[in-house]
């Protein structure tokens, strides 16, 4: 249950950013308020005129980080509570696994394992920010907006040449066992080229063309325990290739095309003998979209998408020597057809409406058909009024067919008031949900000799009823942000106990609950000197299972993050230490129930005009925790070019 310590904190971090001296401009505004959103309204709206409260994580925050994929810079945000081989668990507001929607530029991604998003697959060079938006979203994307919304948003096409590189090395010292009473020399059986990455961009002009290339390459080699009974880490290889153009042909404004490749082989469960499990990725996509000017108030926006991703698992038979082929395999596609109009020609008011029609399908060696495939079509309407920097409300509605439940619809309602000395208040209410995943529907899960987990293709999807209230002050170098929120969530989805037939227990998912989240998220940053700044942030949460009557713990209580910085453009030196705290999460299976501090360090110093050195110590603690980091310090070096 939550501690009343909480508050304090809140108010702890009100008192430091109000009265901590700044010096600085006076209306300088530290969170770039000014920046262009699109993912809470689904058209271009300044932050500071949203009536949703959406967190940005920038494209200097991107620049300035040691971080490697989007999941690395969720971890750095305070987002991801643990990752594994199945991939990476993100919460929002007590809400995670499916019902967290990740898209790019608002285009659904597929491939989730055990309802997880696999976060090496989503390497980050070509992103320019990455928008949050917390609480029901379903009324403009449907179902898995039931939590909340992570788009990742990516660089367009520029009009002239440009060039950025980035070359890192990472390597970490002898693995240091807790479990054993010896001591490992630091430099003992130590790897200078434990991991490397390359990140490259050119965007030039063609004709009528604007054009981007990004490429990126990874690899990441095997780190043993003391006994070489295992690795630690896996060895990985990952390649990525995208094209994205842009041009304008005659009365029509812009057509934009594009797509990326992604491989990735990652080898798990690894003796000194050899691998013994083998991961194979791939992702892919491809789009096309054009903008028609239909009068003079209005637009049209077309769309189609299709995104794959393929997951292959591999075992090495010691016996045979070789390895098995093609018996864990998973294999989903989505293709998306959108049309999305607006039209602004009465004073103050914003009319959006848009139409959606996708095809999903999923092949899978454990689902009880060969292959899955749902239809859904999908109309949502929004009105928006209002009056720059004064106030916006907001009201919208969306409404679906799934060809697997029928109709389901989510209506919304936000509203903005910003008042003098730089405040604003934001409020929201909505319903949000889910629909039931092809391994809810169709799952078959068979071991022979204690269970049997199988699929229930009579669910109905989840469906919440979710508050949300703001406060949030920017002036004179000062920001901070308070949301408290409140959820219901109705016929959550659980796996249950059906029977016990011999031996085996059966299992299978019903919609049987229904349960509660509250909490609080705050976000503060504070400028000093000019140059530096101090920031922070707080979420607390409290969950409760009103079905079964008893607390639920599905991520830490308290999360705690802070971060000091030094950005100084005349030297050229960039630097941060940043420390977050995780509340211990209750779980009696694990041993290690306790709470978490993880403290990362990283620097840059620029060498002339184009040139730029960095480096980076993460988990400076050496905090090794069952839910992660699994090693301790991780070094890393690099250089980065821009033209």
């Amino acid at each position: 249950m939550g501690k009343p310590w909480c508050l304090g904190i809140c108010m702890l971090d009100l008192f430091f950013l109000f009265t901590f001296p700044v010096n600085g401009e006076e209306e300088e505004s530290v969170y770039q308020l000014d920046e262009i959103t699109v993912t809470g309204t689904r058209s271009e709206k300044r932050l500071k005129d949203s009536p949703v409260v959406t967190e940005i994580i920038t494209a200097e925050e991107i620049e300035q980080s040691n971080a490697d994929t989007v999941m690395d810079m969720l971890n750095d945000y305070g987002l991801v509570y643990t990752g594994n081989g199945m991939g990476d668990y993100v919460q929002m507001q007590g809400m995670g696994k499916s019902r967290v929607l990740y898209l790019i530029n608002g285009r659904r991604l597929v491939g989730r394992i055990s309802q997880r998003l696999k976060g090496e697959t989503l390497p980050l060079g070509n992103v320019e920010r990455i928008e949050i938006v917390r609480g029901p979203q379903s009324a403009l994307y449907g179902s898995d907006g039931i939590g909340g919304v992570i788009n990742i948003i990516t660089k367009e096409p520029g009009d002239t040449l440009s060039l950025s590189t980035d070359v890192t090395n990472r390597f970490l010292l002898a693995y240091d066992d807790p479990e054993t009473p010896e001591k490992a020399a630091p430099f003992q059986d130590f790897n200078p080229i434990q991991e490397q990455s390359l990140r490259a961009a050119v965007g030039f002009p063609l004709g009528i063309t604007r054009n981007s290339v990004d490429i990126e390459a990874a690899r990441g080699g095997f780190y043993y325990n003391e006994q070489k009974t295992s690795s630690i880490l896996p060895e990985y290889y990952r390649g990525r290739l995208g094209l994205d153009t842009a041009f304008s042909p005659g009365s029509i404004p812009e057509v934009r095309l594009g797509g990326s490749f992604m491989l990735m082989r990652r080898d798990d469960q690894t003796t000194s003998r050899g691998s013994l499990t083998r991961f194979d990725y791939l992702r892919g996509d491809a789009y096309g979209e054009m903008d028609l000017p239909l009068f003079e108030y209005g637009g049209l926006t077309l769309r189609l998408y299709d995104n794959y991703y393929q997951r292959n698992k591999d075992n090495y038979s010691a016996i045979n020597d070789r390895w098995s082929k093609g018996n864990n395999y998973e294999n989903e596609n989505i293709t998306t057809l959108e049309a999305l109009g607006s039209y602004d020609g009465l004073d103050n008011f914003i009319f959006t409406l848009g139409l959606e029609g996708t095809y999903n399908s999923m092949e899978k060696y454990n689902l009880s058909k060969p292959r899955v495939a749902v239809d859904k079509e999908a109309l949502f309407l929004q009105a928006e009024h209002f009056r720059e920097d004064t106030y916006a409300v907001l009201a919208g509605v969306r409404v679906e067919r799934n060809s697997q439940f029928g109709f389901a619809a989510a209506p919304k309602l936000s509203g903005m008031y910003r008042f003098p000395l730089g405040f604003r208040l934001l409020a929201g209410i909505g319903v949000g949900y889910r629909a039931p995943d092809f391994s809810d529907l169709y799952l078959v899960k068979d071991d022979s000799e204690t269970m049997y987990i199988q699929g229930n293709e009579d669910l109905l999807p989840e469906y919440s009823l979710g508050f949300n209230a703001g406060l949030e002050y920017a002036a004179s170098g000062r920001f901070v942000q308070i949301n408290f929120y409140y959820n219901e969530l109705f016929d959550e989805m659980s796996r249950v106990y059906i029977e016990t037939l011999g031996d085996r227990i059966i299992y299978a998912t019903k919609n049987i609950s229904r349960s509660m989240r509250t909490g609080v998220d705050t976000e503060g940053r504070i400028t000093v000197l000019r140059h530096g700044f101090v920031s922070a942030g707080y979420s607390w949460l409290y969950a409760y299972d009103r079905t079964l009557g008893e607390e639920l713990y599905l991520q830490p209580d308290h999360t705690v993050k802070m971060k000091v910085g030094l950005d100084h453009p005349p030297s050229g030196i960039a630097t941060y230490l940043q420390g977050r705290f995780f509340s211990k999460m209750i779980d009696p299976g694990k041993p290690d129930n306790r709470p978490r501090f993880i403290l990362d360090f990283y620097c840059s110093i620029a060498v002339g005009k184009h040139f730029k050195i960095h480096a980076a110590v993460d988990n400076i603690t050496g905090e090794l925790h069952y839910l992660g980091p699994l090693t301790r310090q991780t070094f890393s070096i690099g250089f980065k070019y821009s033209l």
